[in-house]
């Protein structure tokens, strides 16, 4: 006996649906994600068993992923109808409670699918080092911009050095020359070979990624 009108609050559904929500966006957002990475021309990453095209033999649909993000709209919708139902008439509102319970096992469904599909996918990913060195490399070296107006606001100030590197990037945009020149010659007091180097421009995202992997690792092996 909860000592409360429970017929009415259905506070407790809420909080259940809306853990289950939660859960399915994160995996919403890992299937979104992979399937940018995955996308032809990026490479980023390979999916391993991925479904097949009916017209393109070389290509790989991110069948897995796309399914987290439908599945999450899904429940995102199921979410919305059991709290329009919620608000229940008088002691007990059946039409509220029948609306209730058609979203909810959907929506504990849905979820239980995109875990699924998720614990599947998972160990079947792949990372694609050198495609995404490439990627950092083949820009022009554009994507330090912002590293080197920072650099820059250590010798002026920092409106100048904002308005410098982005005459900078112009440059190397409409001359296609790499950006590194162009900081070499006008600059040689920068260090380019740091400034530039992507293993160095990643700050402490790599030990964050690691110390979260094994976070995750220790709570699994528990």
């Amino acid at each position: 006996d909860p000592k409360r009108s429970w017929h009415t609050d259905r506070g407790p559904v809420l909080r259940i649906a809306a853990w289950l929500s939660r859960v399915s966006a994160a995996l919403a957002k890992l299937g979104q994600d992979l399937t940018q990475m995955a996308q032809t021309g990026i490479d980023a990453v390979s999916l391993g068993d991925a479904g097949a095209s009916s017209t393109m033999p070389q290509k790989q649909n991110p069948v897995a992923p796309a399914s987290l993000i439908a599945l999450n709209a899904q429940v995102q919708g199921q979410l919305g109808v059991l709290s329009a139902s919620a608000v229940q008439r008088d002691h007990r509102d059946g039409a509220a409670w029948f609306a209730e319970w058609t979203a909810l096992p959907q929506l504990v469904l849905g979820t239980a699918s995109a875990l699924t599909i998720a614990s599947r996918l998972a160990p079947q990913i792949t990372t694609n080092a050198t495609a995404m060195s490439a990627a950092l490399r083949d820009s022009l070296g554009l994507i330090n911009a912002e590293a080197l107006s920072f650099a820059l606001a250590a010798q002026m100030p920092r409106d100048v050095a904002q308005a410098t590197t982005k005459a900078l990037c112009q440059e190397a945009t409409a001359t296609q020359t790499a950006l590194a020149d162009l900081v070499s010659r006008d600059h040689p007091e920068i260090d380019i070979d740091t400034l530039f180097d992507p293993a160095r421009q990643m700050g402490q995202a790599p030990n964050s990624a690691r110390g979260f992997a094994d976070a995750c690792a220790q709570q699994l092996g528990e």
